[in-house]
Formats: structure tokens, C-alpha cells, sequence
């Protein structure tokens, strides 16, 4: 019997590209793989992803797409000897529906622009996702109808992870920590001031003593980091570009709560299951909101959108619009006992 994506004994995953659409397609995933468990799984992902499905349980196999011709070479040849009888085309690339095609994966499921139509011979449309959380794209792509309601996404946490980065933040067992991750990887349009993060941090620790903050971020992400942090003064360490993706998620884990932009660092601590307080300017919470304990901070009577440049005075604005006051309020409650 020729191979289909439901009866495939050997699922070539691509994964999505960003760090939230990976988080945001773990539900789908966590409730394919709970009904589907004699089936292999390998995940194929870029570098900046690779790592944190390594903390997803029921993956095989995690393949590192590498870049360049030479890289898009030696990734063709690991995936040609694994036999996969099906791929799951969770970017709507081009080149991930060429990469399957060229592997020679006989079933290829996903949707079906890009001019990649002919690539694709199970093909999806999620045209009727459009006003819908992003998660349930992933459900149609998986083929499941979402259980009700979906299961928050998990990464798994190992002791010994969680151990260890505790020890690196050298974290006393005798105070509360939050994390302040005060970054976005889409620009300005996605931050709120720093010195915002700084007041409702302040504003919070006068009101439980033994609390104090973790800032986080990436490399790229250290001058608003280190402005956060020194506004904060002696209650707060600046890691930034200190921890990778898994020891970053070990890390957000042992925190008490996380106050963010929408951000991919968002989608890991909701991934963890720490609450969040999650700041959003002009972008949906409706459609890329935090799965799992959030309360959403964002300004009365805007236009929201999906699309939103990286560089928005209008966004801007909006963000600052948000007085510190609300955002310590929402810490303080997802930190009542």
C-alpha cells in the first residue's frame, strides 16, 4: 500500500523558522504524537531553533538544516538515508517543500504558494484560519481536530537542567526571581521602553521585598538589558547573551513569573509553564498571543495587526502608552500566593 501522512511509519518534520511559530505548534504536535505513537519522528530545523526540539519529547531525531549550498547538500544526504515515508511542511517556504521533494520524501503536506504547488501532493489550505490563534493552523496542518481546549505547549525540563541553571544564576533559594525580558527580535515595534521595564520591576520589588529579576536577552539584545538592569540597580543580574535556548528555558522554568514584549522568549516561558505578564503594542494577542498562564497587557482602542514593520512609530507609541503601574499590578497578581 503506497504511503499516506496518516499511516507513515517515519515523519519528516520541518519545523517552523522563529522560535514562537515552534512553541505555537508544539499543541498540535504534543496531541499528533499522543495518537500517533508507534510512528518515528525527525525534525528538520535551522540552527537558531535546532536546539529546543531537543527538549520536545517524542522526537527521534533532530537534523540541523545548515546553510549555504555546501550545508543544503549535506542535508539532503542525512535526509535521503533516514527513509521518511511522509513530511510536514510547517514553513510555507519555497525551499522547505524543494528540500522534501529533492530528499525524495514520497508524501509532502503543506500548503501550497510560494509556487511550490508542484512540490506538494498533500496539499492544505488554511485560508479559514485567518482570524483564528495561529495554533490551530498547526492542528489543520497535523489533520487533528483540537481537543477542547488544546493542550498548553510543554518543554520538557530535565532536574539536572533545571539544577545547573539555578547554579549558573547563582539564584537564592531564599528570594522570588522574575525575568524581564525586554527584547523582540522584530524591532521597536515589539518593545516597550526599557525604562517601563525598570519602574513596574521597581514598583513591584517595593511591594514584595524579597523579590528580584533576571534580565535576559540575547547578544544583540545586551544594550537594553544592561539599561534595565542598571535602572533597577542592586535587585537585578543582567544575563544577557549568558544563556542558549535550552538553558534559557531551564532557567525561565525556576523563575516565579516572566515580563516580556511578544516575543519569542514569551512563547518559552509559557512553554515552561511559568506565568507571564506579556506587554503587546499594535500585534494580535489574538492570533500570537501566549499559550498557558499570561495576562496580556496592551493599550485600549488600537487597530491591531498581524503585519506590523519593524520599525513603527505608530507601534511605538503605543507601547509607550502603557503605564508601568499596569504591568506591576498584573505581577503582583499572577505572583499572589
Amino acid at each position: 500500500m503506497a504511503p499516506s501522512f496518516s499511516t507513515a511509519r517515519h515523519l519528516l518534520l520541518f519545523s517552523p523558522n522563529w522560535l514562537g511559530d515552534v512553541v505555537m505548534a508544539l499543541p498540535a504536535f504534543q496531541q499528533w504524537r499522543a495518537t500517533h505513537p508507534r510512528c518515528r519522528v525527525t525534525v528538520l530545523a535551522k540552527p537558531g531553533v535546532a536546539s529546543l526540539w531537543g527538549l520536545v519529547g517524542g522526537v527521534e531525531r533532530v537534523v540541523t538544516l545548515l546553510p549555504g549550498r555546501v550545508g543544503r547538500r549535506e542535508t539532503l544526504r542525512a535526509l535521503r538515508a533516514l527513509d521518511c515515508e511522509a513530511a510536514l511542511l510547517m514553513p510555507h517556504s519555497f525551499r522547505a517543500a524543494w528540500i522534501a521533494w529533492r530528499a525524495g520524501v514520497p508524501v509532502r503536506r503543506g500548503t501550497t504558494g510560494q509556487l511550490r504547488g508542484w512540490m506538494v501532493n498533500d496539499p492544505v489550505s488554511l485560508a479559514a484560519f485567518e482570524g483564528r490563534h495561529q495554533q490551530y493552523e498547526g492542528f489543520h496542518l497535523f489533520s487533528l481536530v483540537p481537543e477542547t481546549p488544546p493542550r498548553a505547549p510543554r518543554l520538557t525540563i530535565t532536574p539536572d537542567a533545571a539544577q545547573a541553571a539555578a547554579a549558573q544564576a547563582r539564584l537564592d533559594p531564599a528570594c522570588r526571581y522574575v525575568a524581564l525580558l525586554p527584547g523582540a527580535a522584530r524591532g521597536d515595534s515589539k518593545r516597550w521602553p526599557g525604562a517601563s521595564f525598570a519602574a513596574a520591576a521597581r514598583e513591584a520589588a517595593r511591594r514584595l521585598p524579597k523579590l528580584r529579576f533576571l534580565v535576559c536577552g540575547t547578544p544583540a539584545e545586551a544594550g537594553v538589558c544592561a539599561e534595565v538592569a542598571d535602572a533597577i540597580g542592586p535587585l537585578a543580574a543582567n544575563l544577557a547573551g549568558q544563556t542558549r535556548l535550552p538553558a534559557l528555558a531551564a532557567l525561565l522554568s525556576q523563575c516565579a513569573a516572566v515580563c516580556c514584549n511578544d516575543s519569542g522568549g514569551m512563547h518559552l516561558a509559557a512553554a515552561v509553564d511559568v506565568p507571564v505578564v506579556a506587554v503587546f503594542g499594535l500585534t494580535d494577542p489574538a492570533r500570537t498571543g501566549p499559550l498557558g498562564r499570561a495576562r496580556v497587557i496592551a493599550p485600549p482602542g488600537v487597530a491591531v495587526s498581524r503585519s506590523i514593520p519593524r520599525h513603527s512609530p505608530e507601534a511605538a507609541r503605543a507601547l509607550a502608552s502603557i503605564a508601568p503601574g499596569r504591568v506591576a499590578e498584573a505581577l503582583l497578581e499572577v505572583l499572589a500566593p
